[in-house]
């Protein structure tokens, strides 16, 4: 399985801080080379990455989404930041780094910013949720798609 590491003021997978445009297509058309012939999907890279450019459009905002997290392991500190519970995640980077506590949607997002790193969910859900009656009720198909919600769909990294 791919590995994709997050590295403070350096980048997220091969996609770097500082890039310029020109090195980021060069770079996305070379791991989308690899992604044709692994997933048979050449638009897989580009959709999986959301950037910014500052005004000389050199990368200062990195975002890489869940959604391909099936097929890559995407890691900080050597902890999958999509397949470690949501609480057990900002326990540990918290660790390393304070979050900003005055967040204004503390839950759904949370900031480190000594780190320029952001962890984003659409639904605040705890394990206890998985254990309440309005929980027990829902159809199967729904409770899948509400377990999700106990981990990050969405992880970003800025320029300090």
């Amino acid at each position: 399985m791919e590995k994709l590491y997050i590295e403070p003021g350096v980048g997220i997978g091969p996609v770097k801080l500082g890039m310029s445009k020109k090195e980021v297509e060069e770079c996305i058309r070379d791991c989308s080379e690899k992604f044709l012939k692994q997933y048979n999907n050449s638009l897989y890279i580009e959709r999986l990455f959301k950037l910014e450019y500052d005004s000389e459009d050199n990368v200062n905002f990195i975002e890489i989404d869940a959604i391909g997290s099936s097929d890559f392991d995407c890691l900080f500190n050597e902890i999958n930041v999509f397949k470690t519970q949501a609480e057990e995640l900002v326990e540990e980077i918290d660790k390393i780094s304070k979050y900003d506590r005055e967040q204004w949607d503390l839950g759904f997002t949370y900031h480190f910013p000594e780190l320029g790193l952001t962890l984003w969910r659409p639904v605040m859900r705890k394990a206890d949720d998985l254990k309440e009656a309005w929980f027990k009720e829902l159809e199967p198909d729904i409770q899948e798609d509400e377990m999700r919600n106990l981990y990050f769909r969405a992880v970003s990294l800025k320029s300090k």
